[in-house]
């Protein structure tokens, strides 16, 4: 069941490491869409229009990303998904420090970008650590991980938010991005010391 496979995947070396660093950087960017809009309007001075276009644009980057992302080889998905991870926590962070438009616009593209990359590569790599016969409950566990980082991002984002008066507060998460290095490093060290028994 989920429940075992929950714990399989906790205790099998490199794909906890893989897991935590997924959760983190979901949670870095998941709360944005429900605050992109609201961000615009009070810290950019937006009119609604333009707004809603900022969510569009980072959303279609997002999905140049994935495409991107789609077309790297096997050997430099873990570089691509340590770059994609950098990308995203210092975009998101350098852009909760101002509220130019054409800074905060050269800042979000490029963590949009990163974010497309780990959301079309984080799960061909962490099915490296599956175990011969697990995939299914494996792919449960690691797409409820996300659902669990997306759930706890938003209302922690609005706290955020309530507690220092600003939209820009919630780029801050973006620094569980950043932390998401430490584990997603550890994983691949995991991999290269593991007998080579998957291709």
């Amino acid at each position: 069941g989920v429940r075992a496979s929950l714990l399989g995947a906790l205790q099998k070396p490199g794909a906890r490491e893989v897991l935590l660093a997924q959760t983190l950087w979901v949670f870095a960017y998941a709360a944005l869409p429900a605050f992109f809009v609201l961000y615009a309007q009070h810290e950019l001075e937006l009119g609604l229009g333009a707004a809603g276009a900022l969510p569009l644009a980072f959303g279609l980057l997002i999905g140049a990303g994935m495409i991107a992302g789609g077309r790297i080889k096997r050997e430099q998905v873990h570089p691509a998904l340590l770059a994609g991870t950098a990308l995203l926590g210092t975009g998101l962070l350098l852009a909760s420090l101002t509220t130019n438009v054409g800074v905060v616009a050269m800042l979000l593209a490029p963590a949009a970008i990163g974010a497309g990359l780990l959301t079309a590569l984080g799960f061909p790599y962490f099915a490296r650590f599956v175990p011969a016969g697990e995939a299914g409950g494996y792919s449960g566990v690691f797409f409820a991980a996300r659902g669990v980082a997306s759930a706890v991002a938003l209302p922690l984002a609005g706290v955020t938010v309530e507690l220092t008066g600003t939209y820009r507060s919630v780029f801050l998460l973006g620094a569980a991005a950043l932390v998401a290095l430490v584990p997603l490093i550890g994983a691949e060290s995991r991999r290269a010391g593991a007998p080579a028994t998957r291709p």
